[in-house]
């Protein structure tokens, strides 16, 4: 099992996890994603910037998360502890329903936390549909703390939630 940056080659199975996630999502009354977001040309964005993590288990690409310092305008107006600065965001987060419930999601989280403290952040900022209850406890189980609601496009019908979580210094002073 290993993390690492994606690569172009990587591109199909990360569409092919997105393409797979859609229905549950749906199915739940998530609409955050569709056939359109994300989609290729944001995906190969992502991994020209380096920004697109991918986990592997037995050589199989099983899930993808996009870590970066690109805070979304709306973010201003949420009382984060850190500052922008000192945190990175997370955006972009599938794992293969093939692999649900086998914790995945939470290794790729502690993993990312390794890599920000190693990098010197002392934290991440992220946020998540309303309707992606799923999303919502993952982070409430990986000690991420919400902190308000925000829209983040021009539908002020669609209202997401933000979570922040602060490394503990004892991790950082390491």
């Amino acid at each position: 099992m290993s993390l690492r940056i994606a690569k172009l080659k990587d591109l199909s199975r990360i569409l092919q996890i997105k393409e797979a996630v859609l229905p549950y999502m749906h199915k739940n009354g998530n609409m955050q994603w569709d056939e359109s977001y994300p989609n290729r040309e944001v995906f190969e964005q992502d991994i020209k910037e380096e920004t697109l993590y991918i986990y592997e288990r037995d050589d199989k690409i099983i899930a993808f998360i996009v870590v970066d310092d690109n805070h979304p305008y709306p973010y201003d107006d949420i009382p984060w502890e850190l500052p922008m600065e000192n945190a990175a965001a997370m955006h972009r987060f599938a794992v293969d329903p093939e692999y649900f419930g086998k914790g995945i999601a939470k290794i790729m989280m502690e993993e990312i936390e390794e890599l920000l403290i190693e990098d010197g952040y002392q934290g991440i900022h992220t946020d998540t549909s309303l309707e992606n209850t799923h999303m919502q406890t993952q982070f409430s189980k990986n000690d991420f703390e919400y902190k308000g609601h925000l829209n983040l496009d021009e539908n002020t019908d669609e209202w997401y939630v933000a979570y922040e979580k602060v490394f503990d210094q004892e991790d950082i002073m390491d």
